[in-house]
C-alpha cells in the first residue's frame, strides 16, 4: 500500500465515531490527548529531548513517553510536577464520568 492510499487520521476517526465503543474510548481519552499535545508542544518549543524534559520535571523518561502517547490519564501528582517545572497550566473539570480540560 502506498502512503497516498492511506486515509487521513481525521477521516478515519470521523468514520469510527458511529461505533459506540470507539466513541466511548476516544472521548474518554480526550484529556490525556490534550495533556500530551501540551507536553509535546512545550518540549519541542524548548528544543528538549524526552530525557531532558524528564530530568526537568523529576520523572523518568518512559513516563514522558507515555504522557506524549496519551496512553493513560495523567495523575494529579504528575500534572503538578509538570506545572511546577514548566509553567504549563491545566484547568479541568470532571463531568459525567469524563475529565475535560477547560479554558481558564
Amino acid at each position: 500500500m502506498k502512503l497516498s492510499d492511506l486515509k487521513p487520521l481525521d477521516q478515519v476517526i470521523d468514520e469510527q465515531r458511529g461505533d459506540e465503543e470507539f466513541r466511548r474510548v476516544w472521548d474518554g481519552a480526550a484529556f490525556a490527548r490534550e495533556v500530551a499535545n501540551r507536553v509535546v508542544n512545550f518540549r519541542t518549543r524548548k528544543g528538549l529531548s524526552q530525557r531532558e524534559l524528564a530530568a526537568l520535571v523529576g520523572i523518568a523518561q518512559p513516563a514522558i513517553s507515555r504522557l506524549e502517547q496519551a496512553e493513560h490519564q495523567p495523575s494529579f501528582e504528575t500534572l503538578a510536577k509538570l506545572s511546577r517545572a514548566t509553567g504549563l497550566t491545566f484547568h479541568f473539570e470532571v463531568v459525567d464520568g469524563t475529565v475535560e480540560l477547560v479554558d481558564a
